[in-house]
């Protein structure tokens, strides 16, 4: 049994699989549309139960190796200790790892199938899904994770946000920017050829103020970073696409995939948000965030107290800013081309007219805070 740092322990995959009665199973391909280079499979057991196994490693997967992961990978560590992590905020928000096992040299992890729970982040989801989903991701950044007596102790750090080998701030924002995918590495060899058009469309149809400013932050994002490090940071999922949530039966927040796990500006996770889900989203943008900011007001959810009003999580005005510029330089390529092909949001707005509203507000965003 190998030490998954921070003294929890990490299993052979077979031996997770034989506590699941797994061990026999067969595996069934498991057709999705992720791109980082994991592969997943489908299991099924006696009496019709079904679960997926996703295995990853340092060696085959792009985003970790952009995101400097490794070697044990940061959705691995978190998966060890999904079971800890829910006993703060699985009334809100749930990580459904069963477990997680070595796997030659690399990792397997374990979970239900969630097919037909998660969203089609293709396809317009329901205001009430919104809200829900809104609901249980304030909850996990309202939480006053730091400080609460137990979590850091679990980490091994009492200062917790050196705990964890967190998504590097640099590496997230600039993952897919144009310079990202220029030069030599793992971006551009795995997804440039995909995504440098996009970023081809969005030179083309945008303003030159948004531009010149996109192409400043992607190659030197220091005064981005800068505003990031001012702001408080708190634990965020990291890759909050609409296809990595759904709603449980029991009416929690299911979220899967969280490679990019940090601790770290709520700006970076609502930026992303945003962008990634506009063929989802049913409003635009400014309510969305309003919507977002009415749940945060609530506070965290206390396991032994409810409800306990947190004056200390807020998402200002600046805040929002540098989520629209993180938004845009992380997915500017796909509002071009959208914008280009003239289609629709899920809210109604065109693409064209969208493009024109975040390359707007990230122009004036950057006159205040860069």
């Amino acid at each position: 049994m190998s030490e998954l740092g921070l003294r929890i322990p990490i299993p052979p995959l077979d031996r997770v699989l034989r506590e699941h009665h797994l061990d026999q199973a067969a595996e069934e391909p498991f057709p999705n549309d992720g791109w980082s280079g994991a592969s997943l499979t489908r299991l099924r057991r006696g009496g019709g139960d079904r679960f997926i196994l996703k295995r990853d490693s340092p060696r085959q997967d792009w985003i970790a190796q952009a995101t400097r992961d490794g070697p044990v990978l940061r959705e691995a560590w978190f998966a060890a200790r999904a079971r800890i992590f829910d006993q703060f905020f699985s009334e809100a928000i749930r990580a459904p790892y069963l477990g997680v096992g070595m796997d030659g040299d690399g990792f397997g992890l374990l979970m239900p199938d969630l097919t037909g729970v998660l969203f089609d982040w293709a396809r317009s989801i329901a205001v009430d899904d919104l809200e829900r989903v809104l609901a249980g991701l304030a909850a996990l950044h309202a939480y006053p994770w730091a400080g609460r007596k137990g979590f850091s102790d679990v980490l091994g750090d009492p200062a917790f946000n050196g705990g964890g080998p967190w998504c590097p701030l640099r590496e997230r924002v600039t993952l897919i920017c144009r310079s990202s995918l220029e030069k030599a590495g793992p971006a551009r060899e795995a997804v440039a050829d995909r995504i440098l058009p996009g970023w081809d469309a969005f030179d083309r149809a945008a303003p030159a103020a948004a531009r010149d400013l996109m192409s400043m932050l992607g190659e030197d994002p220091r005064p981005l970073l800068g505003a990031l490090a001012a702001q408080e940071h708190t634990l965020i999922h990291g890759d909050l696409k609409l296809a990595n949530a759904g709603i449980a039966g029991d009416g929690v927040v299911e979220v899967v995939d969280w490679q990019m796990v940090s601790f770290a500006p709520i700006a970076v996770e609502i930026g992303w948000f945003l962008v990634a889900n506009v063929a989802s989203l049913p409003v635009p943008p400014d309510d969305v965030v309003r919507r977002y900011r009415a749940h945060l007001a609530k506070g965290f959810l206390d396991p032994d107290d409810g409800w306990v009003r947190d004056e200390g999580a807020d998402f200002d005005e600046g805040g929002i800013d540098a989520a629209i510029l993180v938004g845009l330089l992380l997915r500017g390529w796909r509002k071009g081309m959208d914008a280009e092909a003239g289609i629709t949001l899920g809210s109604g707005v065109s693409a064209a007219d969208d493009l024109a509203w975040w390359c707007e507000r990230a122009v004036e965003a950057a006159g205040r805070i860069l």
